[in-house]
Formats: C-alpha cells, sequence, structure tokens
C-alpha cells in the first residue's frame, strides 16, 4: 500500500501542512522559542518537545501527554534515530548533501522517502505510520537549524571578533 503526500510551508515559517489527495491530512505547528511541535492530524495529535542544548533529545507524546518515543541525533552525520515505547527502532537519514531528499526506515518493512524544495515537497511511503512521517519532518526541521545556527556563527564570528 503506497501513499502519496505532498506537503507545503512558508519560506521562513517552520508549519508544515501534508496533504493526501489533494485534501490536508495533517499540520505540524513548530514554536522556534519552544523547541517543539504540535501535530494536528485525523487520527490523533502529538507533540514534539526537545530537551537538552548541547546534546539534545527530542520526547515525542500522544494526545494523552504520555511520551511515546525519543529521538536522539547524531550531529556529525545529520541522522536521527527514533525509538517508541512499542520497541520499534527507525533511522532518519539524509540522502543528498543538501538535505532536500531523506528517509526514515525501520530497514525492516517501512519506508517513507521525502523529497522537497525550500518550501514544499512530496513524501513516498509505504506504510501509512503517521508517527513515523512526522518524525521524519521533525528531524528535517532541526537539522535545518542547525544548519541555520552554523551561518549565523560563520558570520557573525569574524564581525565580533574584529571589533575585540
Amino acid at each position: 500500500m503506497e501513499k502519496f503526500y505532498t506537503w507545503n510551508k512558508g519560506i521562513f515559517d517552520s508549519n508544515y501542512q501534508i496533504f493526501e489527495a489533494g485534501q490536508i491530512q495533517s499540520t505540524m505547528f513548530f514554536d522556534t522559542w519552544r523547541n517543539e511541535a504540535k501535530v494536528m492530524a485525523k487520527q490523533t495529535s502529538y507533540l514534539f518537545r526537545n530537551d537538552g542544548f548541547l546534546n539534545p533529545t527530542t520526547q515525542i507524546y500522544n494526545d494523552k501527554s504520555e511520551i511515546i518515543g525519543t529521538i536522539t541525533y547524531d550531529t556529525w552525520k545529520t541522522k536521527g534515530i527514533i525509538l517508541l515505547k512499542s520497541g520499534e527502532q527507525f533511522t532518519c537519514d539524509f540522502v543528498n548533501i543538501w538535505h532536500s531528499k531523506w528517509t526514515v526506515t525501520n530497514f525492516s518493512d517501512k519506508q517513507i522517502n521525502y523529497d522537497s524544495s525550500t518550501s514544499q515537497g512530496t513524501v513516498m511511503a509505504n506504510t501509512d505510520d503517521e508517527l513515523m512521517l512526522f518524525a521524519g519532518f521533525y528531524v528535517r526541521e532541526y537539522f535545518t537549524k542547525v544548519l541555520m545556527a552554523i551561518i549565523i556563527m560563520v558570520i557573525f564570528f569574524p564581525i565580533i571578533m574584529r571589533s575585540c
């Protein structure tokens, strides 16, 4: 059962709208200042919340405020490991250097392939696992923020050092 989704977001906005067959299926709202995202889906809602700064992990909560999974990050390899309370484990990994293509897979029977441009993209999935779909978007957004922080440091660090 192959599923095809499209998604869009604003260029400077981190909120995603996910569509299937032209109909909106879910929305993912990011709160930059709190390092969290809320998902409103057809079946349920989720909350992704980061804990920590230098070595963060993300807790995933269901609509009953129960932790149902965690995401840990390997920043050097730009990879996320998603471990669900059920014991299921997924890996979110970027396929190209531009981070416009990435996959979430359990290396067994579930795989989701993402393709993006700046503010829109497509998703091909062989599963209807909503949580897996949203975790892929969350990991992408996490590494986008890391990349932006590095760019800001590269630009502003020399300016600050000159003024000292």
